[in-house]
């Protein structure tokens, strides 16, 4: 059994938690927003819309900031593979 005190702590953390996955879901439909801009002009100029120089690089780029601030490697590895070069925005 949980002490109030205890339950006050879990009650705050879950309670930030919270507020860093919707930040997480409000920054994620703002970079697919820009992605359907950027796909859509791309279209419009016919130039391809995937460019996968591009999107390994910022993978690396990303991957290495990420490592540097004491991330697990393959984990965001894993969830940035899924985020960059897709279109996130149901069709």
């Amino acid at each position: 059994m949980m002490t109030p005190a205890q339950r006050q702590l879990l009650e705050t953390t879950r309670a930030l938690l919270d507020n860093l996955d919707d930040a997480l879901i409000d920054l994620l439909v703002q970079r697919a927003e820009v992605v359907d801009d950027l796909w859509r002009w791309k279209q419009s100029q016919a130039l391809e819309v995937r460019d996968p120089a591009r999107e390994a690089e910022v993978l690396e780029r990303l991957v290495t900031r990420a490592v540097a601030k004491g991330l697990d490697e393959q984990a965001v590895r894993a969830v940035l593979a899924t985020v960059i070069g897709r279109r996130l925005r149901a069709s």
